[in-house]
């Protein structure tokens, strides 16, 4: 058998020899001959870099081979040469590559004989009608260049020296390049997924104090399955032949193109910064994991290296790739104003994905660093774990604290995608540095619309008000805001809360931030009112005046104004209603009667006003806070007096309001500042402790002298009671000390109103033809109880009453509240005296001086 399959290997040879070089018959003419297939010379050299045009080489009158591909990579223990032989059996019958084998001849001389790589060694037999391709290599010791390799195809010729015959030879044309040209694509395999590549960019960046070059490599899956990162081993190499192993960089962190996806993924590594940057490639290898070498899988001519800087113009974009998604980064506006020695700067940045797919964007750290080398961390969460879908965009808000002692011209805001760990020795390097426009914060006038944009969407907004009002023995700086919705779409607002500063003085511990009616979403136009409060000295001056609300992950707005404060408000006439509109608590407030209590040193002024509720429900209608003004400007805190309980639908509450004032205060012309109560940043019902008041209005007060009556009888009024007193009669036995007083009285009550706890007292003065007098202090529904013709009795005592023969006394009626007193009115009635019996005994007489004596007492006593 094994001399039979020699012959017919000589058999077959000569056979080829013969069809192979015509003129040269039998086995010495094919031992003298040698076969070149050359690609044929052009007339101007241009490279290429594939061997389509490298003519095919027979081995047999049905079996050829071609010449597809030759690789070198660079080893430290010899470069390695890999080349393709691509088979073709036409013939129906399947052939024997044990028959045949390669050398490869390089330009120096050496000869080496490939061997199959592992995923080909296993292939023996090409089958009939088949073509199939077989990557073979060779280590070729220090040479680089395979500008005239030569691949020598060899068959087995007993008749030749060691056997071996020649059957031809490739050789690799001159303007061959190794590498893929600049700006072309590749046609590959990467773990056994067809794709196209392409080396698209190579930057050249410089960060602290050392070089780094970045790669941009394309790919796109024309396969049916996943690819993901097939372990390759990526290159670097310098025209000089120093080889840089590169890392997938920060911003290509997920290797993973879908069927029919192009994707750019970047590869990073460190580089001397003596290097010659022209003429770099790219080179791909895989280890093969029988041989225990790297082999080369493609090699591509790089772009000329772009040194990239990193510092980006005031308001331009940076683009950069996030998991082979194109994101925008932008300083999008930026303002200062100066505060304790600092420049307290606000910026808002803007990150948008343009990509196609969600994107979580890396956690930056940023940082503001000066002209003079100082670099300023700026704390922020908004990058946690923030991902944008495709075409989202945010805006983010950030503040820094910047010394004045620094150039505020030269800033820079420096943008760092977090750090590698210590296992993946990842390089990082800045997305970029923005550079900080230079500009003021602008300055707000009260009743001027101003533009805001924020992460929410974009707002008209105009300070309404700017208020000082007084708060106990300090101020309240109440700055009213409308906040407009100018997008034609529907914004749903955050939770917001405000600070407050006056010049240099920051209050944000008593700062609020009150939302009227809990507005949360705005329809295109609508408007949301928010009143930014906090309590200040009443003795401090400043000259403007700082706005800030915000929400969990930042600014939402900021204004400054230089607009005074103003300190007093435009009444509204007396009688007018104060229209309260605050969901859930809409009612009417209005002066129902403001009257003056005057004592000898003091005066309490005291005010009723009526509070209608105008909800369907019952509702806890608002709090209310009020003062009084005096005619030149004196406010005076008034004590309410309102009810806790809630009011029925369209109910009605008597609220009080009074304040101890100096005798001195002219009390004619006053008004009333009337507010919500307001804590914790909301509006408060009666009953809790207020922080604060919003919607403050002035009603001009009509303050009315009472009339004390004349004739009783007509009835009094101490609201929400009406006393009438219909007769009164006293009796006295003559040469006693006991006079009984009898009053006959109606009294009625206005049940329309809810109250609070009534502080009013009647008091009853009884003064006598002597000019004495006696008082005595009455409590409706005890004393004195409602109804008609009721009855009050009580004995008054003196021992000048044993000489009183008759006459009359008069009965005084007062409304006393907290100490003093108010006359409602008096009549005079008379005394009737009435003769003792004639028959006296010891008894009587030991009654009669009992008496005197008590009598005595009581006079004592009421002098």
């Amino acid at each position: 058998m094994h001399k039979r399959s020699k012959a017919y290997v000589l058999l077959l040879l000569s056979t080829f020899a013969v069809s192979q070089f015509p003129g040269f018959t039998g086995p010495a003419a094919y031992a003298a001959a040698a076969v070149t297939a050359t690609v044929k010379t052009a007339a101007a050299v241009t490279e290429i870099s594939t061997l389509t045009k490298l003519s095919s080489m027979n081995l047999g009158a049905s079996f050829s081979v071609k010449l597809s591909d030759v690789s070198v990579f660079a080893q430290d223990s010899g470069n390695i040469l890999t080349y393709t032989l691509t088979y073709t059996n036409s013939s129906s019958t399947s052939v024997n590559l044990a028959n045949y084998f390669s050398k490869a001849v390089t330009t120096g001389g050496s000869v080496i004989k490939g061997s199959a790589v592992s995923a080909d060694s296993s292939v023996k037999k090409i089958a009939g009608k088949e073509t199939k391709s077989i990557t073979y290599y060779a280590n070729i010791g220090k040479a680089s260049n395979v500008k005239g390799l030569k691949i020598n195809m060899y068959g087995w010729n007993f008749s030749a020296a060691n056997y071996e015959q020649r059957i031809g030879t490739f050789t690799v044309p001159s303007n061959y390049s190794l590498a893929a040209l600049q700006g072309e694509s590749k046609k590959t395999e990467l773990n056994n997924v067809p794709v196209t590549t392409q080396a698209s960019s190579l930057q050249i960046y410089h960060y602290n104090g050392k070089v780094y070059a970045k790669v941009g490599y394309s790919i796109t899956n024309l396969g049916t399955r996943v690819l993901t990162d097939p372990g390759y081993s990526m290159n670097l190499k310098s025209s000089g032949g120093s080889v840089f192993t590169l890392a997938l960089d920060e911003s290509s962190s997920e290797y993973k193109i879908q069927p029919q996806e192009k994707k750019t993924l970047y590869f990073i590594t460190e580089i001397p910064a003596y290097m010659n940057l022209s003429n770099m490639t790219l080179q791909i290898a895989k280890q093969d994991e029988g041989l225990k070498l790297y082999l080369p899988v493609a090699s591509y001519s790089l772009p000329a290296a772009v040194t990239a800087d990193f510092t980006v113009a005031a308001g331009a974009i940076k683009k950069i790739s996030v998991n082979s998604n194109i994101v925008d980064l932008q300083l999008k506006s930026s303002a200062v104003y100066a505060e304790n020695e600092n420049g307290i700067w606000t910026y808002q940045f803007r990150v948008k994905n343009t990509g196609s797919t969600a994107v979580t964007l890396p956690a930056y750290t940023l940082s503001v660093k000066s002209a003079e080398g100082y670099t300023f961390p700026i704390t922020t969460t908004a990058f946690n774990s923030l991902t944008l879908k495709p075409l989202e965009e945010k805006l983010i808000e950030l503040t820094a604290s910047i010394p004045l002692e620094l150039a505020q011209d030269t800033l820079q805001l420096q943008v760092i995608p977090p750090a590698g760990t210590e296992s993946t020795s990842t390089i990082v390097l800045p997305a970029a540095y923005f550079k900080i426009p230079y500009k003021l914060e602008s300055n707000t006038h009260v009743a001027t619309e101003a533009s805001v944009i924020n992460n929410y969407g974009t707002f008209g907004v105009t300070l309404q008000s700017l208020q000082r009002l007084p708060w106990g023995d300090e101020d309240l700086v109440q700055a009213k805001l409308s906040i407009r919705n100018s997008t034609s779409k529907t914004i749903t607002l955050p939770k917001l809360t405000g600070v407050l500063k006056a010049d240099l003085n920051d209050l944000t511990s008593s700062t609020q931030a009150v939302i009227d009616n809990d507005v949360s979403i705005l329809a295109p136009g609508e408007s949301a009112q928010v009143t930014v409060l906090a309590h200040i000295p009443y003795t401090l001056a400043y000259s403007q005046t700082k706005i800030i609300l915000q929400d969990t992950t930042g600014q939402f707005l900021s204004l400054t104004t230089g607009d005074g404060a103003v300190t007093s408000l435009a009444p509204l006439a007396a009688g007018s209603a104060i229209k309260i509109t605050s969901t859930g608590k809409k009612a009417s407030i209005q002066e129902r009667v403001t009257t003056v209590y005057t004592g000898s040193s003091s005066k309490t002024v005291y005010s009723e006003v009526e509070m209608n509720s105008e909800e369907s429900r019952q509702s806890n209608l608002s709090r209310l806070y009020a003062s009084f003004r005096s005619s030149d400007g004196q406010f005076f805190e008034a004590d309410v007096n309102q009810s806790d309980l809630a009011t029925g639908a369209a109910g009605k509450t008597l609220i009080t309001f009074s304040a101890n004032v100096p005798s001195t205060v002219d009390t004619s012309s006053l008004q009333l500042y009337i507010g919500q109560a307001v804590a914790g940043g909301k509006l408060t019902s009666a009953g809790t402790e207020a922080a604060g008041y919003v919607n403050t209005s002035a009603l001009t007060l009509n303050v009315k002298t009472v009339t004390p009556q004349s004739n009783l009888s007509s009835g009094i009024s101490m609201f929400p009671y009406t006393l009438a007193v219909n007769s009164s009669s006293s009796s006295l036995t003559a040469g006693t000390t006991n006079l009984t007083l009898s009053i006959n009285y109606s009294l009625t009550k206005d049940s329309t109103y809810q109250t609070g706890t009534y502080g009013h007292k009647l008091v009853l003065q009884f003064i006598d033809p002597y000019g004495q007098f006696f008082e005595k202090t009455l409590t409706f529904g005890t004393d004195l109880i409602t109804g008609s013709n009721s009855l009050y009795t009580t004995t008054i005592s003196s021992t000048l009453f044993k000489s009183l023969n008759g006459g009359n006394y008069r009965l005084k009626l007062y409304d006393e509240f907290q100490g003093q007193r108010m006359e409602l009115g008096s009549q005079v009635y008379d005394i009737t005296v009435t003769q003792p019996a004639s028959a006296t005994d010891d008894k009587d007489k030991d009654a009669d001086a009992d008496a005197d004596t008590a009598g005595e007492a009581s006079a004592d006593n009421a002098s």
